[in-house]
């Protein structure tokens, strides 16, 4: 059989629970519900790093954001470093990519809390910049919109800043957005998308890169998306009063923060109706979403292209959405660095099966380079999940690494979570075994001593592990 193609579908602030192949009962993601049935999904696959520009690198290089140097949203990710594209270009592959990469910044940062639109910057690379990150031909949207979509935008009529975006404040507001569905950012990544795919030669294997920039706040789906859902019909946030006095003091603090930054919205005032609200316009933008993965398996279908090509579908990180009453990113909980993964081959016979093994962000670049054939980088950090898709029972790590900003780190294995905040600082400890929900945080509890002992244990050896395989030789000694 020929080289399989690839279709890698990647959404932003994705809830894994929000997808009915997770469990979900109330949001419709009858496509992406078919995709899962069609391969095996991974029920404990978490983000390298949770937030959009660091997982992102991860996700594309296999690395680390401490290793690749995309260490946080606003950061570049250096042209020397290694990506999937440049992989499979190298080994005749065509690579597309279309909608949001955030590989580079979206703001010419001023200092602020709220960018203004003349500080935007055009994520489109130019095209003496070809091949961008190891991608031959590329359309790029960011939050901001502006560059190609925003012009498609202007000539149909519309202004670029006519939504709110992801620096509008404030963040968690619902309504319906300006753009119609067929001329909505999520439509038209698809769109590009789709013209990519019904453009490529049959005689040449083809890697395409599809990535939304929704479900990500502000939660302003077109219509009919917007009322899709009734809010009284969700159901309220999973809440406990109680594990607030145990919070770490950044929780705590993004809990009552009311003035500084742009997630400053005094969630504690927010009512089980205003959370509601928030996850029925959520739910909306997935549906949207589920729309266009349907449309993209449909393309395959008509070139007749589907039996030849493997589907990944993840997100780069979670979302609280009211959960312990809190929104957006920014903890260690599992509603945050969970991320869903469904992996279809259909050369490989397995369908509707599910995975428990800890699987990262770092694993799809392997994971995706062993499936076409193609030897993976010496610097490439994650492993390819092959080995678990062919047996349920292989054990792939007993423990993963999760890096978060400055110097938070978290550990998990099947048993307990730890994350350490800093030295001196109140840190997290949960026993998943009797705690899978991470309400009562055990840190510096004396009948947890030996817990703690042996996860910072483990937490010191999975960084000493993953610590750049490949260094930099600038010299000859």
């Amino acid at each position: 059989m020929s080289r399989p193609n690839v279709l890698m579908i990647v959404c932003d602030q994705l809830r894994k629970d929000a997808l009915g192949c997770y469990g979900n009962e109330i949001c419709e993601t009858p496509n992406i519900d078919r995709l899962a049935a069609r391969g095996v999904s991974f029920d404990q696959t978490f983000a390298a790093f949770p937030a959009c520009a660091p997982n992102r690198g991860s996700i594309m290089t296999g690395r680390f954001p401490t290793v690749n140097g995309l260490r946080e949203n606003g950061m570049v990710l250096p042209h020397e470093e290694t990506t999937l594209m440049d992989v499979l270009r190298q080994r005749g592959y065509t690579t597309y990519g279309a909608g949001k990469m955030h590989i580079e910044p979206q703001w010419r940062y001023p200092g602020g809390s709220d960018p203004r639109p003349e500080l935007a910057v055009n994520p489109q690379p130019d095209p003496w910049e070809m091949p961008w990150h190891g991608f031959d031909y590329v359309q790029v949207t960011e939050d901001n919109r502006v560059g190609p979509y925003g012009e498609y935008l202007e000539r149909h009529g519309y202004d670029v800043w006519a939504d709110p975006h992801s620096f509008t404040f404030p963040q968690h507001i619902t309504q319906q957005s300006v753009y119609p569905e067929e001329h909505h950012q999520t439509t038209w990544v698809a769109d590009c998308s789709i013209e990519y795919l019904q453009q490529h030669p049959e005689d040449r294997p083809f890697f395409m890169y599809t990535s939304f920039v929704d479900p990500h706040h502000p939660f302003t789906p077109p219509a009919p998306y917007d009322t899709m859902y009734k809010p009284e019909d969700m159901p309220p946030p999973f809440w406990n009063e109680k594990e607030l006095e145990r919070w770490p003091e950044g929780y705590i603090s993004k809990y009552y923060n009311e003035e500084h930054g742009h997630e400053a919205i005094g969630m504690h005032k927010l009512q089980d109706s205003d959370w509601q609200r928030i996850k029925a316009y959520y739910y909306g933008m997935v549906s949207l979403i589920d729309k266009q993965v349907g449309r993209l398996v449909s393309t395959l279908e008509e070139r007749g292209m589907l039996d030849n090509t493997i589907i990944v579908f993840t997100s780069d990180h979670g979302e609280m959405l009211g959960d312990r009453h809190l929104c957006f990113k920014g903890t260690s909980f599992e509603e945050v660095i969970s991320v869903p993964l469904i992996y279809a081959d259909p050369r490989d016979g397995h369908q509707n099966e599910r995975r428990e093994q800890l699987t990262s962000s770092i694993d799809l670049m392997p994971t995706i380079l062993a499936s076409a054939g193609v030897d993976i980088p010496q610097s490439v950090q994650g492993m390819s999940l092959l080995p678990a898709v062919a047996d349920e029972s292989h054990e792939l790590r007993d423990a993963l690494l999760i890096q978060e900003s400055s110097v938070r780190r978290t550990v998990r294995t099947q048993e307990a979570q730890l994350t350490w905040h800093g030295e001196g600082k109140h840190s997290e400890l949960y026993d998943l075994t009797r705690d899978p929900n991470c309400v009562d945080n055990l840190w510096n509890r004396p009948e947890a001593a030996q817990l703690q002992q042996a996860m910072m244990e483990k937490l010191l050896r999975v960084m000493t592990e993953n610590v750049d395989p490949v260094p930099l030789k600038l010299a000859p000694c």
